[in-house]
């Protein structure tokens, strides 16, 4: 797999994002837990959780997150997650946030994070919803189309729904125990947009998230724990 470099994605830290979520989840790990995150990218989930006292390593595939590993974590190497024989061990919880979609074996993936995390270790994972109703309305129209970046990013090789993404954790050996979705990320789609009218857009999108999750969720969160 060529990984997208680590600069490719922005902090998302507004309302409703999926690295506001993770990073609330993080802060609620123990005092000096061991937390291995795959593909940290430049450590956008590290900036928002502001942990200094967890023993936090990321394994990154673009050699551009280097300089991230050593400025934000306190260990780390460039790997390639589709050939890496095995996960290191000694961690009591995993980050991997959106990271799977880009795999082309992705349960392969899990399986070594569920071999080497003791049991009722926490999994904190994000990937996109393909469910969504953007995508749905352009199939809708016969419209499929990669892009940069976005749920169809075009170095995406797997696309999930709550239901798929689900069912991978658990067969690969985790239970999900919490679930949660990100909102559209409209300040990234509408750069131009005046904050007065973007945070009641933001709070609107947030309240019909919340009620049609499966529908509107732009990513798909889950905290699960090793079965």
């Amino acid at each position: 797999m060529t990984p997208p470099c680590a600069g490719t994605y922005a902090l998302k830290d507004f309302r409703g994002s999926s690295h506001r979520q993770l990073a609330a989840w993080v802060r609620a790990l123990p005092a000096g837990a061991r937390l291995l995150e795959l593909g940290p990218g430049t450590g956008q989930v590290a900036q928002l959780a502001a942990r200094d006292d967890l023993h936090w390593v990321g394994l990154e595939g673009s050699i551009e997150g280097l300089g991230p590993l050593a400025e934000r974590f306190a260990g780390g190497a460039i790997v390639d997650l589709e050939t890496l024989a095995r996960m290191p061990r000694g961690f009591g919880a995993a980050l991997v946030a959106d990271v799977l979609e880009h795999l082309i074996d992705p349960d392969r993936t899990l399986r070594q994070l569920a071999a080497v995390l003791p049991e009722g270790a926490p999994l904190l994972v994000s990937v996109p919803n393909v469910a969504n109703l953007t995508v749905r309305l352009a199939l809708l129209f016969g419209r499929f189309e990669y892009a940069e970046r976005g749920i169809l990013d075009r170095t995406h090789r797997v696309f999930l729904t709550r239901r798929t993404f689900e069912r991978r954790l658990v067969a690969a050996g985790f239970r999900v125990e919490k679930r949660a979705v990100s909102t559209l990320p409209l300040r990234l789609a509408l750069p131009g947009w005046p904050g007065w009218l973007i945070s009641p857009a933001e709070a609107l999108l947030a309240g019909v998230t919340r009620l049609m999750p499966t529908l509107f969720g732009y990513q798909l969160l889950a905290f699960a724990r090793r079965a």
